[in-house]
């Protein structure tokens, strides 16, 4: 009969098993904000934050404005800031509340939604920037974007005209508690996605 060979366990030790899950513990953790990570976070966050981020479907522009909370509320950039939303796949109808909420639409959900949380750039396409997502299952944000035409062309976020707007929002919105308002009358436009 043959003799069995020993087998040798490959595997990790416990100990580096640790350690892997400490080092991921520590740079998960929540790190110190500082005021150059954060140079358009106001003085007084969280105490005065974005309370609502309001978007109008509505042509030309798209109006987005912002409504402050808290003691400095009352000296803080408020707008109207020029936005573009979704345009819908072709032959959709993005102004029925139920059309737009639907996954895959590319269309900008009509309603009410908590801000989900934060992204430097969108994973899809380097040039949006300054991500804050509220309805982060479909992919759905508010962002920077250096192409913002006068009717709806994304698929399905808000494009941000300003930067230093998208900046803004980012770093002034607490997740959770900051509520985005969907709501105008979408107009289809020339294209759609298909």
């Amino acid at each position: 009969m043959p003799k069995k060979k020993k087998q040798i366990k490959r595997g990790r030790s416990a100990k580096s098993v640790v350690s892997r899950k400490a080092k991921r513990r520590k740079a998960l953790a929540p790190q110190p904000l500082t005021l150059a990570s954060h140079p358009l976070r106001n003085d007084d966050f969280p105490q005065t934050y974005i309370q609502e981020i309001s978007v109008s479907l509505d042509d030309p522009d798209h109006w987005l404005t912002l409504t402050w909370a808290g003691p400095n509320s009352n000296s803080q950039e408020t707008g109207p800031f020029r936005t573009s939303p979704g345009a819908g796949l072709r032959g959709l109808n993005c102004d029925d509340e139920a059309t737009s909420r639907r996954s895959g639409s590319k269309c900008t959900p009509k309603g009410t939604y908590p801000v989900q949380g934060f992204q430097r750039r969108l994973n899809s396409d380097s040039r949006a920037t300054y991500v804050t997502w509220f309805m982060q299952r479909r992919g759905i944000a508010l962002h920077y974007f250096p192409i913002v035409p006068e009717y709806a062309a994304s698929h399905g976020c808000v494009r941000i005209e300003s930067k230093h707007v998208a900046q803004l929002i980012r770093e002034n919105s607490r997740v959770d508690e900051t509520q985005v308002v969907v709501s105008g009358t979408w107009t289809k436009p020339r294209r759609q996605w298909s």
